[in-house]
């Protein structure tokens, strides 16, 4: 599956891929640093580049007005789309100053699915997905926390092969249920049959092993 990848100007110690010719790279403001000094092409630049300090001398450089309604990296998902790209890798959009911008991507992520795309947030040593109506297996290497929230209302979730397991269980978004469950050597299997899920894979999970919902590549 073609993959277009952002990266932003949050926590990117975590930031390493390769993509290859089918692919599309964004730099969201203040990414463009982590990619230049990551040796990774960049296909497009975005924003309003208050974070990177200057407007940079590139290709293909798509300047915004600082006063606006949407994040770079809400900007470069629309940009992500428009050219056909449905599955999503996002970068430095977790940690960071300010956490109302990992608030933005975790919404942007629900942003994503209502328009058919999947998302998926890397940060140091965690991921986070979001799965509506759909499932997502983990190999038993997996190891470390899994943590799953409910949001927009009611989920109905099955969980098997944790520590903690559900069957057709209601997960809400006003009681945190879903977290510190945990892998034990066991093929793991998180369903969502209604409803949206937060997934959120933590510090010793090799994400890599898994089954996910789209082929982004991770680095724990």
């Amino acid at each position: 599956m073609n993959t277009c990848y952002i990266v932003g100007a949050g926590d990117n110690r975590a930031t390493a891929f390769l993509p290859d010719d089918t692919d599309f790279v964004i730099a969201a403001d203040g990414g463009l640093a982590v990619l230049k000094q990551k040796h990774i092409r960049v296909d497009l630049v975005l924003g309003d580049f208050d974070s990177l300090g200057y407007v940079p001398d590139e290709k293909n450089v798509v300047l915004h007005p600082v006063r606006k309604d949407e994040t770079d990296l809400m900007l470069a998902c629309r940009e992500g789309l428009a050219r056909g790209y449905r599955n999503f890798c996002l970068y430095g959009g977790l940690g960071g100053a300010r956490i109302s911008h990992t608030v933005a991507n975790l919404q942007t992520l629900v942003w994503l699915a209502d328009r058919g795309a999947s998302g998926t947030l890397y940060g140091d040593g965690c991921e986070i997905m979001l799965l509506r109506n759909d499932c997502v297996t983990f190999s038993e290497s997996n190891s470390g926390y899994i943590s799953m929230f409910a949001i927009g209302g009611e989920t109905v979730v099955s969980i098997k092969g944790l520590a903690y397991e559900l069957e057709c269980a209601v997960l809400t978004d006003h009681y945190p249920l879903g977290v510190s469950n945990a892998f034990f050597g066991k093929e793991a299997t998180v369903t969502v049959h209604e409803g949206d899920l937060l997934v959120v894979v933590e510090s010793e999970t090799k994400k890599g092993d898994a089954v996910p919902l789209n082929p982004c590549q991770t680095h724990f």
